[in-house]
């Protein structure tokens, strides 16, 4: 037994993608690392470059195969999820955005207001660009499969594992080509580019307090980072990489005072989004039992909502910062690409020009 534990151990570790995906995977994954090298050994690629897609060219097959392999579980989940929004009336889907942000509109500030922003000013517009690009990114996902099963010279290997790296990348980047709608690539492209600059503007008026904070915190710490890390860095690295000192240390006090910053607005976010979506659920909780009959209460003439309403905000505040505004780990990993939209929106509001 332990004699088979250290051979498949030492398979694994021989061929990382072993135990991820189906074969498919596992050979589109090789077929990405190839890429990867053959375009590092191109001329015009600088030396640096070509050292990191080198270092990355397995980590980007294996992310590909990762995300070829969860893709379309996460895919049927959102999916499902649209079904469900599509069936339930109005006032419960406007409960549950209530209930939503009671409990984690805190960990969402930028990505919130964006959405509300492009709610108000055109979201049907960027909808559309987003299908856009999802019908071509399908037309060449379909594309790459049939072009992995071609066998023109009949003797059983696909032509696309007999081929050179930079000859299998020639082939990859001429089928994606074919495949897609430049047009359409283009006014989705530069739909979606209007959009988000216009929603950055507006961010940025709506987030002016934090961004001057996260900007004074940064200059507030260059000072004392250049003094006191600057020569102890210089010791330590290599003399050819010390022009590197300042803008690592740029960096770092930015994101230092970025954290700091967007953390305080994270808890005025959490207190305001609570109040807001306590009473948010609760009015709508309502009308939708008067809706039905459940109830005969007029809105005007009862405090029950406010009661719950405040309530249900109270609970949701609590748990927002006893967690400090993070979210569970199974719900974060379901949220991962609202997350990752959130820090986006966050950097790019705070230090874009």
């Amino acid at each position: 037994m332990s004699e088979f534990s250290s051979v498949r151990k030492r398979t694994a570790a021989a061929n990382p993608y072993s135990s991820l995906g189906s074969s498919y995977q596992r050979q589109e994954a090789k077929r990405i690392e190839k890429m990867c090298e053959a375009l590092a050994q191109h001329e015009k690629v600088p030396p640096w470059a070509q050292n990191l897609l080198q270092q990355l060219a397995p980590l980007l097959g294996m992310l590909a195969q990762l995300l070829d392999t969860v893709g379309p579980y996460i895919t049927q989940f959102f999916m499902m999820c649209y079904t469900v929004y599509d069936m339930l009336p109005g006032h419960i889907i406007t409960a549950l955005y209530g209930v939503g942000l009671c409990f984690f509109g805190g960990s969402f500030p930028s990505a919130i207001a964006a959405l509300e922003t492009f709610r108000i000013s055109g979201g049907d517009r960027v909808m559309s660009c987003l299908r856009d690009l999802w019908t071509d990114f399908l037309a060449v996902r379909e594309a790459n499969k049939e072009d992995d099963k071609k066998d023109d010279d009949g003797d059983g290997v696909a032509d696309v594992d007999q081929v050179s790296k930079k000859e299998l990348l020639t082939r990859k980047i001429g089928m994606v080509l074919r495949s897609v709608n430049p047009d359409r690539i283009m006014t989705a492209l530069g739909g979606l580019a209007q959009a988000f600059s216009g929603v950055l503007v507006i961010l940025k008026v709506q987030f002016a307090r934090t961004i001057s904070l996260a900007v004074s915190i940064s200059d507030m710490l260059h000072k004392p980072a250049r003094l006191l890390l600057a020569k102890p860095l210089a010791t330590l690295i290599p003399p050819d990489y010390h022009h590197w000192i300042m803008p690592v240390l740029d960096i770092a006090c930015k994101s230092i005072a970025f954290s700091i910053a967007w953390f305080i607005q994270r808890i005025i976010s959490a207190c305001h989004s609570a109040a807001l979506g306590g009473l948010l659920a609760a009015r709508h909780l309502l009308k939708f039992a008067n809706e039905r009959n459940l109830v005969q209460i007029e809105e005007a003439d009862t405090l029950i909502d406010e009661a719950a309403g405040w309530l249900l905000a109270g609970v949701g505040l609590y748990f927002q910062l006893s967690n400090f505004m993070q979210l569970p780990f199974w719900l974060s990993v379901l949220l991962f690409p609202l997350s990752a939209l959130e820090t986006v929106l966050q950097w790019a509001v705070t230090w874009s020009k």
